[in-house]
């Protein structure tokens, strides 16, 4: 069993020219890299889109871990392509099942690209400065935190169980589903300890008891993040042209001819 999937949510303290863009551009970026993930559903498009992220997962240097994340999205990737290949009634069931895969890749690409560069205490200051509520913007960034600890739980109770003998990586599909749950259950009760910490350290130190907050540092946009922000939206409303009035090109909607 494989958990790498989740290091798109680790962040990376890492200088590059991506890292050093203002949070509040990076979530545009990426958040229009979603959008335009989902408005299509054709081969060349995703792929299209997939050459524009990829590189600036390279700008950023994180795009080895990004592939880690990928190959543990390996399994779910290939499930979604049988199943779809097998059951889908389009007439081009293989390129529809493919499209789906390049979707669900492009989508995980567009997230990693925020989650890797942008630190829990920027985001949780960027969203304050977008006038949000500090106690979302605290959950958004314990939230943010939180998901690699998770995966490291994960990982500590696998390798507890594997040592008292439960062979987790043996039997066919249904033995290894029912070895989740020795897992699971370990997983879901050290959550809630965790939870339950957390509640008591925010409430020892008066969590909510002033609404007048100060802070140590402040964002500022650069003419960088307003270039980031002006190609980004863009882009999102020439894709949202090409979408609903132009239509794409003959040679953008190829597809395999089963």
């Amino acid at each position: 069993m494989r958990l790498s999937f989740l290091e798109v949510f680790r962040y990376t303290r890492v200088d590059s020219v991506i890292h050093r863009l203002d949070p509040r551009a990076k979530l545009v970026m990426s958040t229009v890299g979603a959008i335009v993930s989902l408005m299509f559903l054709d081969i060349i498009p995703l792929v299209i889109i997939l050459c524009v992220l990829i590189p600036l997962l390279a700008a950023a240097k994180s795009l080895r871990r990004w592939a880690r994340s990928m190959k543990g999205l390996g399994a779910l990737i290939v499930f979604i392509m049988v199943f779809n290949t097998l059951y889908s009634t389009s007439p081009t069931p293989f390129s529809y099942s493919l499209s789906l895969a390049l979707r669900l890749v492009a989508l995980m690409t567009s997230f990693s690209l925020f989650f890797l560069t942008v630190h829990p205490d920027e985001l949780s200051q960027a969203l304050i400065q977008m006038h949000v509520r500090f106690e979302f913007a605290f959950a958004m960034s314990m939230a943010m935190r939180y998901v690699p600890t998770l995966g490291q739980e994960a990982y500590a109770i696998m390798d507890a169980q594997k040592a008292r003998g439960v062979e987790l990586d043996k039997g066919n599909l249904l033995r290894r589903i029912r070895n989740i749950v020795p897992i699971i259950v370990p997983l879901i009760i050290v959550s809630i300890r965790r939870a339950l910490s957390v509640a008591e350290s925010m409430e020892s130190r008066g969590f909510g008891a002033c609404e007048n907050r100060t802070y140590m540092e402040e964002l500022h946009f650069t003419r960088r993040d307003w270039l980031v922000v002006a190609i980004s939206l863009s882009i999102a409303i020439l894709s949202i042209c090409v979408r609903v009035w132009w239509g794409l090109p003959a040679w953008m909607l190829w597809k395999f001819p089963f």
